[in-house]
C-alpha cells in the first residue's frame, strides 16, 4: 500500500492557541481525518490520532511509545519526577520487598476502608447541601467529595479537606507546568515553584499521617510504615513512603471530583433521568446496593465519562516510525491520541453531543470505541474504581435530592475547558431540595450518624 503524506493543520497562530486544543483537534480533524499533523509551533507539530484504530495499535504496540517526552512530559514522567524513586534504589531492595509484601497483605482491609470512606464522603455531601433553596457549587462540593472518599484510607480519619484541596491543586499545578512549558523551563525540575509546592504537599500530609498514627490504625501510611525497619531516618523513611503513597492516590482520587461533576451537570437538566434512578433505589439503601443493581446509575455514569473523559487527550512519543492506516508516524513524534474525538464521532454513537443516560445500558455495543481512562491493565483497575465511586454517588444523590442548575448558572461555565482535566468554565451552582416521600431509601439514621 502507497503510504501517504499525513496532512498538517498550521495552529501556529494566536487565534489558535486562544481557542485550546478541543476546538483546534476538532477542527483539524473535520477538515483533513483523523489522522493529522497539527502544527503548534515553528519547531513542534502534534500528531492527532483520532480514531479507534490507533487506539487499537497502542494497545497491541506499546513498545513502540515511550512516555518520557521530551518537551511535553507524559503524566507517568511527571509522576516520577515529583514522588521520586528511592525506593527503586538497590540500596533498598530489602525494604522495596517487605512494603510491596505489606501493600498485598492489606489490599482486602484497604478495600474496605475506601468502601467505608466513599460512604461516609457521600453522606457528607448529602448532609451539608443547603436546605433553603441556596445554591451550591458543584465545584466544591464535588472537589470536597473527592477527597473525602479517598484521603481518609490514605491519610487517616483526621484530614483537613481544605488543605488537601489546595495540595491536590498544587500537585496538578505542577502537571501543568511540566506539560505546557519548554525543555529549558522545567530542565531542572526540582527548581520550579510548582514542584516545591506539590512536594512539599505530599510530604506534610505524609508526615502528619506517620506522626498522628500508629501500627494498629485503619490506614494505609500507618499499615505501610510498620514494614519499614525502625532505624530508618525520617527522611528516608519519608522518601521510601512517597512513591508508594503518591501512586495510590494517582490510582483512587479522581481530581477535583470533576467526573461526578460533569455527570451531576448532565442530571440536573434531566429530572426525568434523577427520578428513574431514585426508583431503581426504592426500598433499598443506595449506599449499600450492588451497582449491578442500579444498571441506569451506572450506564449514565459512564456517559458522562463519554463526553467528559478523565482523560480527553493522551500524550505518547514513537519510539520508533510507526504506521497507522495509510501514515506513517515518524520516530520521536509526539502523538496525542483523542478519547475526547473518538467518544463523540458520529461514526460511531447515535447523537453523539445528546447526553443519553440510557446509553450504555448495552455496555458491549460501545467498548471498541470507549477510552474514558485510555487503556491498559492499570486503567482498566482504575476505571473500575471510578465507576463504583461515581455510580454510587450519583444514585445516593438522586435517591435523596431533587436538583436542577440554578438559573444564575451562566451557560458558558458549564462548557469544558481543557487544563490538565476538563474543567468548568467558572463556577456552576445548582439548587438541590430534599425529597420528602415517605418511601425514601436513603438511611436516615445513617445520614443523621455522619460525621461533624
Amino acid at each position: 500500500m502507497t503510504q501517504q503524506e499525513i496532512p498538517i493543520f498550521d495552529a501556529n497562530s494566536t487565534m489558535f492557541q486562544n481557542i485550546g486544543l478541543l476546538k483546534v483537534a476538532e477542527t483539524a480533524t473535520r477538515q483533513h481525518g483523523d489522522i493529522v499533523a497539527i502544527r503548534v509551533s515553528d519547531t513542534r507539530d502534534l500528531y492527532i490520532a483520532g480514531n479507534p484504530e490507533c487506539f487499537h495499535y497502542w494497545r497491541s504496540h506499546q513498545g513502540h511509545f515511550q512516555t518520557d517526552l521530551g518537551d511535553i512530559a507524559s503524566n507517568q514522567a511527571i509522576t516520577r519526577m515529583l514522588l521520586g524513586d528511592e525506593l527503586q534504589d538497590p540500596r533498598w531492595s530489602d525494604i522495596w520487598v517487605l512494603t510491596a509484601n505489606r501493600m498485598s497483605a492489606i489490599a482486602r482491609d484497604f478495600d474496605g476502608w475506601l468502601e467505608t470512606a466513599l460512604a461516609e464522603a457521600t453522606k457528607t455531601l448529602i448532609r451539608d447541601l443547603p436546605q433553603d433553596g441556596t445554591a451550591v457549587d458543584l465545584r466544591d462540593l464535588c472537589r470536597d467529595w473527592s477527597i473525602r472518599a479517598v484521603c481518609p484510607a490514605i491519610f487517616g480519619a483526621d484530614i483537613d479537606v481544605a488543605e488537601i484541596a489546595q495540595g491536590v491543586a498544587d500537585v496538578e499545578g505542577f502537571y501543568f507546568a511540566m506539560s505546557t512549558q519548554d525543555a529549558a523551563e522545567t530542565a531542572d525540575h526540582e527548581k520550579m515553584p510548582e514542584f516545591q509546592a506539590a512536594r512539599g504537599f505530599l510530604d506534610k500530609a505524609i508526615s502528619a499521617a506517620l506522626n498522628g498514627s500508629t501500627g494498629s490504625d485503619s490506614n494505609l501510611i500507618a499499615q505501610i510504615a510498620t514494614a519499614i525497619p525502625p532505624d530508618v531516618s525520617a527522611a528516608d523513611r519519608l522518601n521510601l513512603l512517597r512513591p508508594t503513597v503518591g501512586h495510590v492516590i494517582t490510582e483512587k482520587l479522581n481530581i477535583g471530583g470533576l467526573s461526578l461533576l460533569w455527570t451531576l451537570v448532565q442530571l440536573a437538566q434531566d429530572p426525568k433521568l434523577v427520578a428513574d434512578i431514585r426508583t431503581e433505589c426504592l426500598g433499598k439503601d443506595p449506599l449499600k446496593m450492588s451497582d449491578s443493581d442500579s444498571p441506569l446509575a451506572s450506564s449514565t455514569v459512564k456517559e458522562g465519562l463519554r463526553l467528559f473523559p478523565e482523560l480527553p487527550f493522551i500524550y505518547r512519543i514513537t519510539s520508533e516510525a510507526v504506521t497507522m492506516g495509510d501514515y506513517v508516524i515518524p520516530s520521536g513524534a509526539t502523538v496525542v491520541f483523542a478519547p475526547w474525538l473518538i467518544q463523540r464521532d458520529p461514526r460511531f454513537w447515535e447523537a453523539p453531543k445528546r447526553f443519553q443516560g440510557d446509553r450504555f445500558l448495552e455496555q458491549t455495543k460501545h467498548d471498541a470505541h470507549y477510552f474514558p481512562f485510555g487503556v491498559g491493565a492499570r486503567i482498566r483497575s482504575r476505571g473500575n474504581f471510578m465507576l463504583h465511586q461515581l455510580t454510587l454517588a450519583a444514585r445516593t444523590i438522586c435517591s435523596s435530592q431533587t436538583f436542577a442548575l440554578s438559573p444564575e448558572c451562566p451557560r458558558g461555565n458549564i462548557r469544558p475547558l481543557l487544563r490538565s482535566a476538563l474543567i468548568p468554565r467558572g463556577a456552576v451552582p445548582v439548587v438541590f431540595n430534599p425529597r420528602t416521600s415517605s418511601a425514601e431509601p436513603v438511611d436516615d439514621h445513617a445520614l443523621a450518624d455522619a460525621p461533624q
